[in-house]
């Protein structure tokens, strides 16, 4: 089930630590965060029993800041996403992802779906491609100056289907 962010989750969401290189997504846990989290982009995703296993974001929310310029065209929805610390590799980021498409393809219809990847995750960009994301660019992040690709889901809205 994916419902808009609430406050409590957003709470759960800033205290969330990843391990080694997966860092570079942690939030950190202040005030800042927890408005960003509660800006109206952001989605908490729960199981059967409402327990938190991730979130979703579109928009503006889903880009990193980028050393290039003009990266995010106005030609696709942007997605973001995180699974809960505890719950990455152990195989459920298809579905959690697939989950995440198909909400946004009811709430949002959009013509692609393009979402920003670190290089190194390669479990994600698997999962990603599995799903039908392809290859766009590669960009550098103007913070941390860590490289991630940025890919896109052609769904076609028109017809329903992935082509």
């Amino acid at each position: 089930m994916i419902i808009p962010m609430t406050t409590t989750y957003a709470k759960q969401i800033a205290g969330w630590t990843y391990k080694s290189e997966y860092a570079v997504y942690n939030f950190k846990n202040n005030s800042e965060t927890l408005d960003e989290l509660m800006n109206g982009e952001y989605y908490a995703c729960l199981d059967p029993d409402e327990t938190l296993t991730g979130y979703f974001c579109f928009g503006q929310s889903a880009r990193i800041p980028t050393v290039e310029k003009d990266v995010y065209p106005d030609d696709a929805l942007d997605m973001g996403l995180g699974m809960r610390p505890d719950l990455c590799g152990k195989g459920f980021g298809y579905t959690f992802v697939k989950d995440g498409l198909e909400f946004a393809q009811r709430k949002f219809a959009p013509g692609r779906i393009r979402l920003s990847v670190a290089v190194f995750n390669l479990r994600a960009i698997r999962t990603y491609k599995k799903l039908g994301f392809r290859y766009v660019s590669s960009i550098t992040h103007s913070l941390s100056r860590k490289l991630f690709t940025i890919m896109v889901y052609p769904y076609d809205a028109k017809s329903g289907r992935h082509p």
